[in-house]
């Protein structure tokens, strides 16, 4: 609950001063540089208030979240995935390893191979085996993705 309320103070402090103070002015085309980090911190504040609501609501109604919810697992036991879950160094750096690669890929080889690559990886890592499914996949969401940057916002793709 304090974590929550941490973030709320803290996301309301970004979106009332420091995005509105240090966020470069707008050039007058395109989505300005302001909408990526006001979209972020917003959807962090809802989680936030929403975290918030459900554990006021849990301790006004005396029903107490699960012991799955609210413990931290034991070792071994169970499925390992609760909401207060141990770190899985593997499981991190599966997707990490894939997000370094695709920001140095996109400065020397370009937005669309690097990130065709990345999907193709990040498939791949997280148990995905069917490669008709994989590359297409991959290629309508890159194709969405450069559209909506390219004709949506009016921006260049990142990269050469």
């Amino acid at each position: 609950m304090l974590a929550n309320v941490v973030i709320t103070l803290v996301s309301v402090l970004l979106l009332t001063w420091a995005i509105p103070v240090y966020t470069p002015a707008y050039p007058g085309y395109g989505a300005s540089p302001a909408l990526v980090p006001i979209v972020a911190v917003g959807v962090m504040l809802v989680m936030a208030l929403l975290a918030i609501i459900r554990t006021t609501l849990a301790i006004k109604g005396n029903t107490p979240f699960s012991e799955e919810e609210s413990t931290y697992p034991d070792e071994g036991g169970g499925s390992g995935f609760t909401q207060v879950g141990r770190l899985d160094i593997v499981h991190l750096a599966k997707f990490m390893v894939p997000a370094a690669l695709l920001v140095i890929g996109i400065g020397t080889i370009g937005y669309i191979p690097s990130a065709l690559a990345f999907l193709l990886l990040l498939q791949f890592l997280v148990g995905a085996r069917n490669w008709i499914k994989i590359v297409i996949l991959a290629i309508i969401t890159v194709a969405l993705m450069y559209a909506a940057m390219r004709y949506g916002f009016g921006v260049p793709v990142p990269g050469n």
